[in-house]
């Protein structure tokens, strides 16, 4: 059998040990996206804009299962409108 190259993996890393080591996921994607996420102090308009995200979420999941209870409603009185009112068979 000859010595034949095997496929491997070289990562380099252009931070020294220590300071890799204290890095998160968090410091390295706010240090590549330079404009994203709060601040050390964050100021109210941060604050305001992060509530009224929160808040919009919320409405449109709330919003979809609404939506979605009222089309099983709908479903179920077309289809089975003895079921939806209730009525037993004679």
């Amino acid at each position: 059998m000859s010595a034949t190259a095997e496929n491997t993996i070289v990562v380099a890393s252009t931070t020294g040990a220590p300071e890799a080591a204290a890095q998160t996921v968090a410091t390295t994607v706010a240090r590549e996206k330079k404009d994203g996420g709060f601040s050390a102090k964050p100021t109210v308009g941060e604050l305001a804009e992060f509530q009224a995200t929160g808040l919009l979420v919320v409405f449109v999941v709330l919003g979809s299962i609404t939506a979605i209870s009222a089309l099983l409603s709908w479903l179920l009185k077309v289809l089975l409108p003895n079921q939806y009112y209730g009525k037993s068979k004679p």
